[in-house]
């Protein structure tokens, strides 16, 4: 069963890249609105090595942490005496994507912003390690692409298809738009149909756009159709000149496991914003409570 989404622990993995340190820039300005501590993760990769030389390099990945702890230190003083905000800072080595949920799991954190690509193009790519961690960790995934340098949502784009766990990410776009002071587009993606098909999918809309009217969001809608889901979300987001998109994590079978659908892979690969990714509850959407 998911968790409420409840701010407190933000946890940013991060690799002295330029885009790590937008994402950084998005979870201090995140720290300062909702009081929430930050978990600066650095993770020195291993390879696989023959035995006999593998000790050696045990010894130089103690020294690059030794070194990382101390260049995360003097940025975590920096936040702290600039933003007020309290800082954790973490080294860890092994596997990226497997330390970054790792680790999410042990300090409880409630929310990971992450780059999609490192200083070399390769640490943090997205398709690879950003997409595993996505799919693995428990908690909400925000997205950060290189090119992006606008920090904080005014625009928040939210698409609703017809499946029944779409509609689980509203509650999340409601809570992040009342803290960011964001305006909700949501994006009503059909898929070809008659017009009952139709007329009930647009009534699902109008109670989505109701509901966060409700509650002091000013909502707007359009309608998508078509059944390339993933492009007509990207399209309606660059349309709309969207600061944030909130989509869910479907996940599909596979021989090896489940696997993180062709959806949400898609909008994360082609965004040209953030994504904030929330993974399907296992219970009734309508009984979700979201709360900071």
């Amino acid at each position: 069963m998911q968790k409420d989404l409840n701010i407190k622990k933000i946890l940013i993995p991060y690799d002295f890249s330029e885009t790590a340190a937008l994402s950084l820039e998005h979870a201090i300005f995140m720290a300062k609105l909702l009081k929430a501590d930050i978990y600066l993760l650095h993770i020195v990769e291993t390879t696989t090595f023959p035995s006999s030389i593998s000790h050696a390099f045990t010894g130089f990945e103690k020294k690059v942490e030794e070194a990382s702890n101390e260049k995360l230190k003097e940025l975590a003083d920096e936040i702290h005496r600039e933003h007020g905000v309290q800082v954790q800072i973490i080294t860890e080595v092994g596997k990226i994507y497997k330390r970054i949920v790792h680790t999410a799991k042990q300090a409880h954190v409630d929310i990971i912003i992450m780059g999609t690509h490192g200083a070399s193009g390769s640490s943090y790519i997205i398709g690879s390690n950003t997409t595993r961690v996505v799919q693995e960790a428990p908690c909400p995934v925000i997205s950060v692409q290189t090119h992006i340098t606008k920090v904080g949502f005014a625009k928040i784009a939210l698409p609703i298809d017809d499946s029944a766990e779409s509609r689980q990410k509203v509650n999340f776009a409601l809570e992040i738009a009342k803290h960011y002071n964001s305006r909700v587009v949501v994006i009503g993606l059909m898929r070809n149909g008659n017009e009952d098909y139709q007329r009930k999918f647009k009534i699902k809309i109008e109670q989505v756009e109701d509901f966060l009217s409700g509650h002091g969001i000013i909502t707007e809608s359009i309608y998508k159709q078509g059944d390339d889901l993933a492009k007509s979300t990207l399209q309606s987001s660059t349309e709309i000149e969207a600061d944030l998109l909130v989509i869910m994590t479907e996940q599909e079978p596979s021989i090896t496991g489940l696997l993180m659908g062709s959806y949400a892979t898609k909008v994360i690969n082609g965004s040209k914003i953030p994504v904030m990714t929330v993974r399907p509850a296992e219970i009734d959407p309508e009984r979700i409570t979201v709360t900071f």
